[in-house]
């Protein structure tokens, strides 16, 4: 763009304008596309390595009738459910915070998953009776819905679990049924949800590092394995004691 200004004698010369109004201009035009392109959701299926790769901010899937709100018993309808007898990996994009309701529940097959570093809540029956064999969750997740990992039977399951170091809370029967060795609990977990970890038949080992406990739901650690030991905060002994107690059969409680 350019102006038209007069000099001291009277003369006309031209001026360039500085480009920043249409900069601002063109970025506005762009700024609603851009933006929904980056939250819409999106898949791709790679057939010979039976990947699954998924990218949005909210994976939502939709309800199989019109029962109307959300229902917890109801399995959601996604853009990939008609995989899952067929997906063995997932891979999350970065950018993904949340995975929905059900969003890969009874996938028989997978055993990988591949979480970004952008995740922060993982909805309830996410991953619901799917043997996946090691979780690692990163540092962003906060929370862990009811049954998101709860094998409900499944002869298969989780055998290495890390929790997300800012963890807040763990749903119920977040991790019922699965073949965990040891868990440590981080230290910013508040709520512990009913029968969590329980029938986790293989599981010996608990650390729980925080000192933020407020509840620890009913049988959240009962039926684990034998001689199962749950290690907890020496300076809060007393109530944590007393809260872990009421949560688990025959586990020896040690202080430290």
């Amino acid at each position: 763009m350019l102006t038209i200004v007069f000099d001291q004698n009277g003369g006309i010369r031209m001026k360039k304008i500085v480009f920043i109004l249409s900069m601002v201009l063109i970025a506005t035009i762009c700024a609603s596309p851009c933006m929904a392109k980056q939250k819409k959701v999106t898949y791709k299926y790679n057939a010979s390595s039976k990947t699954l790769t998924v990218s949005g901010k909210y994976l939502k899937g939709k309800l199989p009738s019109k029962t109307g709100g959300y229902n917890q018993a109801a399995r959601y309808k996604y853009q990939w459910s008609s995989l899952k007898g067929k997906v063995k990996k997932i891979t999350l994009k970065k950018g993904v915070e949340r995975i929905g309701h059900n969003a890969f529940g009874e996938f028989a097959k997978l055993n990988s998953v591949k979480f970004p570093n952008t995740l922060k809540k993982i909805d309830a029956y996410a991953f619901g009776s799917t043997p996946i064999y090691y979780v690692y969750l990163p540092d962003s997740v906060k929370y862990i819905g009811e049954s998101a990992f709860d094998m409900d039977g499944e002869e298969r399951g989780i055998v290495k679990l890390k929790l997300s170091r800012n963890l807040k809370s763990i749903g119920k029967a977040a991790f019922r049924q699965n073949k965990i060795k040891e868990v440590v609990i981080p230290s910013n977990v508040e709520k512990i949800g009913a029968h969590a970890f329980v029938e986790c038949n293989n599981l010996k080992r608990i650390v729980i590092k925080s000192k933020k406990l407020k509840k620890v739901g009913s049988r959240a650690f009962a039926d684990m394995g034998k001689d199962a030991v749950i290690y907890i905060p020496k300076e809060r002994e007393t109530e944590y004691r007393k809260m872990i107690e009421d949560s688990t059969a025959h586990a020896q409680i040690i202080a430290q």
